[in-house]
């Protein structure tokens, strides 16, 4: 990653490294989904979001920072590349809304309700409205607090053909591709951030980890390479399976040092079904960015581990937004047990219950009385199929 991480490293496990962008070559992204509303920040490289107000025609008046104290600031979750990003972080309660705008169901437009402030990699500060977006089309204002500059940029982002986002570079005011093809990578190495505990308390932090690709599978097993085997370990589409939990750092060493964690060993399916062992033999911290790895396909296949599984399929959680109790609808292929968890966007699993499913369609009902307001993201599944679909509880 160079000194100082000053790099996003793309990798493919059957090639190798595949190529490198600069990290903060981008403030804001947008994902390459027209049924997504997912804006990413780049808070690893010290971009901050933060909600203003839900009064959009108050963009021109929004002239200083005074009230950056008492805004909210905007995290986005680790989980998906589609949901959950720093935009979505706080809705207003509202039908189909999405925390920056609200969907209509008629037109299939979600159209702007809220003004953020957004810091910059180079501590700029402007103000952000995005206007819509419209069958992949997103129009995003933002202006300088003096209102000498005044932008509206219109991304296609279906242009990114075959990338998962369209990336904006708010301190020059240009589009960004920066990341190769989608069945070319199987993880990037970055910078992001996530909520930390430790013994001296629990904030947000950044920290150098891994992000899975979409399409490709991992499972995380607690045992030293030596003794690891994937089977019956649940393999997962996460984005954050791997993550940064392969290393910490003890600030008590002499000198202070990252620590590998030499028991946990990751199995890793690529696009096209091949499995690979890999652990982790050395990080280098930011003197030289380096992080060293070993790998080892252990099988060869055309098909995903979830093919031949049973399909599970969510089909709607309603009423979404709720306010005490939604119903889940969703179909299986066979009788089965699942596991039903609820996490909140810090990752805090709030609900954690086993359901037993019927062949074909299926209706459950989830109490939300002792969940506290936000967002939500529903997982329905067992080891191998999982299903995920973000909640808004508002009462």
């Amino acid at each position: 990653m160079q000194p100082g991480y000053t790099n996003d490293v793309f990798y493919s496990l059957e090639n190798g490294e595949v190529s490198a962008y600069s990290g903060s070559s981008w403030t804001v992204a947008f994902y390459n989904n027209a049924m997504s509303a997912a804006i990413m920040i780049n808070d690893g490289r010290g971009v901050e979001l933060f909600k203003v107000t839900d009064d959009i025609s108050q963009f021109a008046n929004i002239t200083d920072t005074i009230g950056l104290s008492t805004w909210t600031q905007l995290y986005g979750t680790n989980a998906t590349w589609r949901d959950g990003s720093a935009f979505e972080g706080e809705t207003t309660g509202s039908p189909f809304n999405y925390g920056w705008g609200d969907y209509d169901l008629a037109t299939k437009v979600v159209s702007g309700s809220r003004i953020f402030m957004i810091k910059t990699i180079e501590d700029a500060y402007y103000k952000v409205y995005v206007v819509k977006k419209e069958t992949g089309i997103v129009t995003y204002r933002y202006a300088s607090l003096d209102n000498s500059f005044d932008t509206t940029m219109v991304i296609n982002v279906p242009d990114y053909l075959n990338k998962s986002y369209a990336y904006l570079n708010m301190d020059n005011h240009t589009l960004q591709d920066r990341e190769p093809n989608g069945d070319e990578w199987d993880f990037v190495f970055t910078r992001y951030v996530t909520f930390v505990t430790n013994p001296q308390g629990s904030a947000y932090y950044p920290v150098v980890g891994v992000f899975s690709n979409e399409g490709v599978e991992v499972a995380e097993v607690n045992d030293i390479p030596a003794n690891a085997d994937y089977a019956g370990a649940p393999f997962s589409g996460a984005r954050n399976v791997i993550g940064d939990d392969w290393k910490s750092f003890d600030p008590m060493a002499i000198p202070p040092q990252f620590v590998l964690n030499d028991s946990l060993t990751y199995y890793v399916q690529n696009q096209v079904g091949d499995i690979y062992k890999l652990y982790f033999t050395r990080f280098d911290g930011s003197s030289t960015g380096n992080v060293r790895f070993n790998k080892e396909k252990v099988a060869s296949g055309t098909t995903s581990i979830r093919d031949n599984q049973p399909n599970l399929d969510v089909h709607t959680i309603y009423p979404n937004p709720s306010k005490g109790s939604v119903d889940l609808v969703f179909s299986s292929e066979e009788k089965e047990k699942l596991n039903l968890r609820v996490y909140s966007l810090l990752g805090k699993l709030v609900i954690n219950s086993e359901i037993v499913a019927n062949l074909g369609l299926n209706s459950i009902r989830l109490n939300l009385n002792d969940v506290e307001n936000g967002v939500y993201l529903v997982q329905l599944g067992n080891d191998i199929n999982t299903a995920t679909h973000k909640l808004i509880v508002n009462k």
